[in-house]
């Protein structure tokens, strides 16, 4: 059985770049964020619904995992597969679920 950590985030920010003028700037998601309770999954699992305001979130999973989002999701394994300790951000909308399944 693997877990798969979510944390959810409201504010966007620049992160500047130390390069020559002119170098473009990354949008990251600004700390602090709110951590969901983990989840555990070997087959499909979902989270609990991102709060109001939510709009990324990064996950990390212990083990490798397929992934899906959505209002209701299901995840299988010919979703997008994210190897292990992966930290991923992804941009979602209040309201919605991720669901991890372990991933062969």
């Amino acid at each position: 059985m693997a877990t798969l950590w979510v944390r959810e985030y409201t504010a966007t920010g620049d992160a500047g770049s130390s390069r020559a003028a002119g170098a473009g700037k990354a949008q990251i998601a600004q700390e602090p964020g709110t951590d969901q309770t983990p989840v555990t999954f070997t087959t499909s699992a979902q989270s609990a619904a991102f709060a109001s305001g939510t709009k990324y979130i990064g996950i990390i999973g212990s083990g490798p995992f397929h992934y899906v989002v959505a209002a209701n999701p299901t995840a299988t394994t010919g979703a997008l597969k994210v190897p292990a300790d992966t930290l991923l951000f992804i941009g979602v909308t209040e309201g919605l679920k991720i669901a991890a399944i372990a991933a062969a």
